[in-house]
C-alpha cells in the first residue's frame, strides 16, 4: 500500500515543523534584530552559500550565531522558510528585496521564481502604460518627450486598434517626430506613413502632403500618397 505522502515529503514536513517550533536547531541566523534558529544540514542542502559556509574551515562553520550582513530580516525569514518548504509568497512590494537576498544566499530556484514574477509584473505595467498612452495620445504628442521615442514605439502607437484619433491629427506629430532627427529618421518615414489610412484623408490634405519637401525624394512615400489620391479619383476601384 502506497503512503499518502512519500518519504521525502514527510521528511520535509517534519523539518519544517522543527523550524517552526525551534527544535533540534544547531545554528541561529541573525538579520538585524531578527534571530532565526535553523538547521545547518537543511540550509546547506538548498543554498550553495550556506554549504560553503558550513563545510569549509571558516569561523562561521564553528559559530552558533551567524550575523547576516546587509540582508533585510523579513526577506531572510521568507527565504529560510523557502529552504524548508519550497514555497515563496511573491508580491509587488517584496520581490525585489527577496531577489537581492536570494542572490546573496545563492538560492537559484528562488532567484528564478523572483525573476519570472518581476517579468510578468513589468509586462503588465507595460500594457497599462501603453493603454494609458493610447487613451491620452493627444496629451502625449504635445509632450516634448514624444520626439525622443524610438521608431518601434511610434509604429506600435500607429498600429494600435484602440487608436481613435483622426489620421490628419496623427500625421502632424509624426512629421514633427521625423524632423527632430531627420538624418536618422527619414528612412523610417515611409514605413510609418504606411500605417496611416491615407485614403481617408481629404484630397486637399493629400495635395499639401505631395508638396511637402519631406516627401519629395522619398519614392515610397510618393507611391503611398499617389495611391491615396487615386482612391479619391476612382473610389469604386
Amino acid at each position: 500500500m502506497e503512503p499518502s505522502l512519500n518519504y521525502a515529503e514527510q521528511t520535509f514536513k517534519k523539518m519544517e515543523n522543527c523550524l517552526r517550533h525551534k527544535q533540534l536547531c544547531d545554528v541561529i541566523l541573525v538579520a538585524g534584530d531578527c534571530r532565526i534558529p535553523a538547521h545547518r544540514l537543511v540550509l546547506s542542502s538548498g543554498s550553495d552559500y550556506f554549504a560553503a559556509m558550513f563545510t569549509n574551515d571558516v569561523r562561521e562553520a564553528r559559530q552558533e550565531d551567524i550575523k547576516m550582513e546587509g540582508v533585510e530580516p523579513n526577506s531572510s525569514w521568507s527565504l529560510i522558510q523557502y529552504a524548508y518548504t519550497t514555497r515563496l509568497e511573491l508580491k509587488e512590494d517584496n520581490t525585489e528585496c527577496l531577489l537581492s537576498t536570494a542572490c546573496l544566499l545563492q538560492l537559484s530556484q528562488a532567484v528564478e521564481a523572483c525573476c519570472k514574477f518581476l517579468f510578468v509584473c513589468c509586462t503588465d505595467l507595460h500594457k497599462v502604460a501603453h493603454n494609458y498612452t493610447i487613451e491620452h495620445f493627444m496629451k502625449v504628442i504635445r509632450n516634448q518627450e514624444f520626439v525622443l521615442l524610438p521608431a518601434s514605439k511610434i509604429a506600435k502607437f500607429l498600429t494600435s486598434d484602440d487608436m481613435n484619433i483622426p489620421d490628419e491629427t496623427i500625421l502632424t506629430p509624426l512629421l514633427t517626430w521625423v524632423c527632430h532627427d531627420l538624418e536618422q529618421r527619414w528612412k523610417d518615414l515611409s514605413k510609418l506613413l504606411a500605417y496611416i489610412r491615407l485614403p481617408l484623408l481629404a484630397p486637399q490634405f493629400l495635395a499639401d502632403m505631395e508638396n511637402n519637401v519631406l516627401f519629395w525624394d522619398n519614392i515610397e512615400c510618393q507611391k503611398l500618397i499617389m495611391e491615396a489620391m487615386k482612391y479619391h479619383v476612382l473610389p469604386e476601384r
